[in-house]
């Protein structure tokens, strides 16, 4: 039973000794995401992951980053874990992509994300939503990394949005 907990371990103390060498003044987040493409769980690197993270990190918010898995942890042992490393709040990120062949290397994708920011210490909900995107008559130019890094950052902007909120 360790073996399986031993990826969320690692980020805890990862994430607590970064936590304790950053300024008090900084909001740090826990980002849990998760990528699939047509049912399938979407190896690294995560594009919506990728967007999220720096934007956030452009934006001066903290990311904790935890370990991407098919499932997405419990809310309860997010926020636990969360709490634990010093974050303030959880960002839960699932994004589904669907591919439809258009041409031998023309690949149209849409993705549906929907995100949910949770407070770590009172565990209630801050905000949420659906982001839905294409790369519809751009297929040539905008590949996967590059359609989950625009969902990404715009996300995180709404994230940072939130947060201000929050703390005012």
């Amino acid at each position: 039973m360790l073996d399986r907990h031993r990826p969320w371990i690692t980020c805890l103390v990862v994430a607590a000794a970064i936590g304790v060498a950053m300024p008090a003044a900084s909001q740090t987040v826990l980002l849990v995401v998760r990528e699939n493409v047509d049912s399938d769980a979407l190896p690294p690197p995560f594009p919506v992951r990728e967007g999220l993270s720096n934007g956030l990190f452009d934006a001066g918010v903290i990311v904790l980053d935890a370990p991407g898995t098919e499932r997405m942890p419990a809310t309860a042992e997010a926020v636990r874990l969360a709490t634990a490393a010093g974050a303030e709040a959880v960002v839960e990120v699932a994004t589904v992509y669907a591919d439809t062949k258009l041409q031998k290397d023309l690949v149209r994708i849409a993705a549906r994300t929907t995100w949910t920011i949770l407070d770590a210490a009172t565990s209630r909900t801050i905000g949420s939503g659906t982001e839905e995107a294409t790369n519809r008559d751009r297929e040539k130019e905008i590949d996967r990394l590059a359609l989950g890094g625009e969902i990404g950052r715009k996300l995180a902007a709404q994230v940072k949005r939130l947060l201000d909120l929050r703390g005012s």
